[in-house]
């Protein structure tokens, strides 16, 4: 009777010892799936200089109503290319924005180097012409101002922002 017992007792450690190992696999595949997602998205295509990814649904573009909140992106180094006017740089209205949005990059001196079209929420610039070359160096207090307008039919002005960056230009 012992050695049934035995054999019966050695088969349940060795399913629990199966079932420990599975959980522990799938605890750690789980925490890889979040990690993954979670970690912001390095790869930039530049195919497109503008990408939408904005939500529809049969009634139009989908867009949280938030008006007292409007989200910007700031940076404290931006880095360029030496001496072309094409450069890629990822800027965007987050979709959580409920407004049109226009950003510009100055040099300190109020140089304006560049300035987009009107980006509607969600919208995403990959890639900018510059009005200028610069050339290699570095740039202390260049300005991101980013000018929201209600995103209705009025378009009124709503708040602005302005962040100091540095350019890093090689």
């Amino acid at each position: 009777m012992k050695t049934k017992n035995n054999a019966e007792n050695s088969i349940i450690k060795k399913v629990i010892i199966v079932l420990v190992c599975l959980v522990a696999v799938l605890i750690v595949v789980f925490g890889v799936l979040l990690w993954q997602k979670s970690k912001p998205d390095s790869k930039q295509d530049n195919a497109e200089s503008v990408q939408t990814t904005t939500q529809y649904d049969s009634g139009g573009l989908v867009v949280p109503d938030r008006p007292e909140m409007i989200d910007i992106t700031a940076y404290d180094t931006i880095k360029l290319k030496a001496d072309t006017l094409e450069q890629s740089l990822r800027l965007n209205n987050p979709l959580e924005n409920n407004c049109w949005l226009v950003i510009t990059l100055s040099l300190e001196d109020g140089t304006e180097l560049w300035k987009s079209e009107e980006l509607i929420p969600g919208q995403v610039v990959r890639s900018i012409t510059l009005n200028k070359t610069l050339p290699a160096g570095e740039y202390e207090n260049a300005v991101l101002s980013y000018k929201h307008w209600t995103y209705d039919d009025k378009k009124e002005p709503l708040n602005g922002a302005e962040t100091l960056v540095k350019l890093v230009v090689q």
